[in-house]
């Protein structure tokens, strides 16, 4: 069962376990569909396709040979793609969570692999304009000859990755989460804004002077990111942004806050750790901050968590820091 194209057109096919494409039609098609979940493991040797949908499929490799523009693969089984494989526009893996292997010399101007948790090194010769590596907790290092176009970079929580590259240029960094990356080396690029949330950086180099900051995603200055100590209670009492005050809040830190603010207690008892506060302060145009402070009896620290401001006891706001809807349900014999 083959689609026959019109006249001037390529053809667009639907691939089943039970089908197989003739030599004839290996190429060119304009897009070819694998169905999601269906057990078709690899594509035919030298099929030349312009789109490739195979997201949730069970395709475990390309095969051999293969031409196309666009591959997509989100959420399916695939393991490796291999030398000899060619995506020349768009390759997206995201959640492709047993991809090990890319091949040499991709040439992909967009390349998404978020989430790929397998994945642990990138081939050499990488000269995309976006390239997507968010949440691959794997990756170790980005290649030393990464090339990058002047689109953006997200490596954010890749912890494993300790170094930019020493050459390139991208319109938007986000390296929140990577916690052993502390410079941006003077011959790296970046052009508009950089997300800084728990890097190692601890202030901007001079050649990225007036670039925009971010924290996970919310704009903010200097002082929010690199300098929280120098903010004020009314600062961000006042700030209008709800966004950017949590950011603030974040940053400042929520029991300094609470203290500072002259928090209203709403309950107070005792547990293993210690005594325990649960505290509320009123925040203009967003909902109170409520934090429940506790104590870890191994060690004898104190900690601020932050609760939903429907919590009425502190027992209900533990239980709920817990994962327990109930708090009936919350009976702990040790609390660690």
């Amino acid at each position: 069962m083959r689609a026959t194209p019109a006249k001037g057109r390529t053809a667009r096919r639907v691939l089943r376990p039970q089908d197989t494409l003739p030599a004839d039609a290996v190429g060119p098609l304009d897009q070819l569909d694998m169905p999601r979940n269906e057990a078709v493991h690899a594509l035919p040797d030298g099929l030349v396709c312009h789109h490739i949908q195979a997201p949730a499929s069970r395709l475990e490799t390309l095969g051999h040979g293969i031409v196309c523009r666009e591959l997509v693969l989100d959420g399916s089984a695939i393991a490796r793609i291999d030398d000899g494989n060619a995506i020349t526009y768009r390759l997206s893996a995201r959640a492709c969570h047993r991809l090990k292997t890319l091949p040499a010399n991709l040439r992909a101007g967009i390349v998404d692999l978020r989430d790929c948790l397998a994945l642990e090194t990138l081939p050499p010769g990488l000269s995309p304009a976006f390239l997507d590596l968010e949440g691959c907790s794997a990756l170790k290092a980005l290649p030393d000859d990464l090339s990058l176009r002047g689109g953006r970079l997200n490596i954010r929580d890749c912890a494993l990755i300790g170094a930019l590259p020493s050459r390139g240029s991208v319109a938007a960094l986000d390296i929140a989460g990577c916690g052993r990356i502390d410079r941006v080396p003077e011959g790296f690029r970046v052009t508009s804004w950089i997300d800084v949330a728990g890097s190692g950086l601890t202030a901007l180099p001079p050649h990225l002077s007036g670039i925009g900051l971010r924290w996970r995603g919310v704009p903010v200055d200097a002082r929010i990111a690199f300098r929280p100590h120098e903010l004020g209670i009314a600062e961000i009492l006042g700030e209008r942004n709800a966004e950017r005050r949590r950011v603030m809040l974040e940053r400042f830190g929520f029991e300094t806050f609470m203290e500072a603010a002259e928090a209203e207690e709403l309950d107070r008892d005792r547990d293993p750790g210690g005594e325990r506060r649960l505290l509320r302060v009123e925040l203009a145009g967003d909902e109170p901050l409520v934090c429940v402070s506790v104590g870890c009896p191994s060690t004898g620290r104190r900690y601020f968590l932050r609760v939903p401001p429907s919590m009425r006891t502190c027992h209900q706001a533990v239980a709920w820091t817990a994962g327990f809807d109930d708090p009936a349900d919350y009976a702990p014999l040790v609390e660690t």
